[in-house]
């Protein structure tokens, strides 16, 4: 079916677009319902790393001062940082385990002779990540989105691929009004596993209690969200923000607002 649709035909189905009653059986079947995290539910203003890192590293070079701590000139202690991050994500892609940043900074802190305990890490991380968060937005769909979904009595939850701690993103969440809509929060740098690999998603359905076929997964990429939900036999929808001539894996679903998951899933 052209990926120009709003919905698209479940495969798993007869092959019959205008079966709508095997699909209206095949929608209410589903009980809960899974999130990706980044360009599904938010938006990042900008998916260059630099922006981030300044955002991150001035406050936290600011903060170690103020804690009586001596850190290097600024821009070392950036580069320094910021080459933690690419080697961490780059030893992550060859292991397939997810980065844990927390830990790697830990250890780039104590190289620069910053012998931080785990409370102070902590408290670096959060004082630093919170100027970050203001470079990501919440869809505007979100909000109205997961309040009718939990009104009709669909468990709802994350999956989410982060090298961020996950105190942090629930911080994030809780801020915007969010974490109260997600008692499921399975995020990779907790897991290690990664999307596409079964593990992650398996952890979620093992949290929310729910088999994979009876549990819908929403996201924005193709080989990360469809195929990986694929994988444990969820079905998929696909949230398309362009044009594509092809989608392999096709997704169950494919939609281009989240608001019209509301016309997928049964009242």
């Amino acid at each position: 079916m052209p990926a120009t649709e709003s919905i698209a035909a479940r495969t798993c189905l007869p092959r019959n677009d205008d079966n709508d009653s095997s699909r209206n059986e095949a929608s209410t079947a589903i009980k809960a319902v899974l999130f990706d995290l980044g360009d599904t539910i938010i938006h990042f203003a900008t998916w260059k790393a630099r922006p981030y890192l300044v955002a991150g590293t001035r406050p936290a070079h600011q903060r170690l001062i103020e804690m009586g701590f001596n850190p290097p000139p600024y821009h070392k202690y950036a580069r320094r940082l910021g080459a933690t991050l690419l080697r961490s994500i780059l030893w992550s892609r060859i292991t397939r385990r997810e980065a844990q940043l927390l830990i790697a900074f830990h250890k780039c802190h104590a190289r620069m002779g910053i012998d931080l305990t785990q409370e102070q890490m902590r408290e670096l991380a959060a004082f630093s990540i919170a100027p970050v968060c203001e470079l990501i937005s919440v869809d505007p769909e979100a909000r109205p989105v997961l309040s009718e979904l939990r009104k009709r009595g669909l468990k709802l939850g994350i999956v989410s691929n982060t090298v961020f701690p996950a105190f942090a993103i629930d911080n994030f969440l809780h801020e915007e009004g969010l974490l109260e809509f997600f008692p499921t929060r399975i995020y990779s740098s907790d897991v290690r596993y990664m999307k596409p690999q079964p593990g992650i998603f398996k952890a979620a359905l093992d949290e929310l209690r729910a088999d994979a076929n009876s549990t819908l997964y929403v996201g924005d990429r193709l080989e990360k969200d469809v195929r990986g939900a694929k994988r444990v036999g969820m079905p998929s929808v696909l949230l398309l923000h362009r044009r594509r001539r092809r989608l392999r894996p096709k997704p169950d679903y494919v939609i281009r607002a989240l608001a019209e998951l509301l016309e997928i899933l049964p009242v």
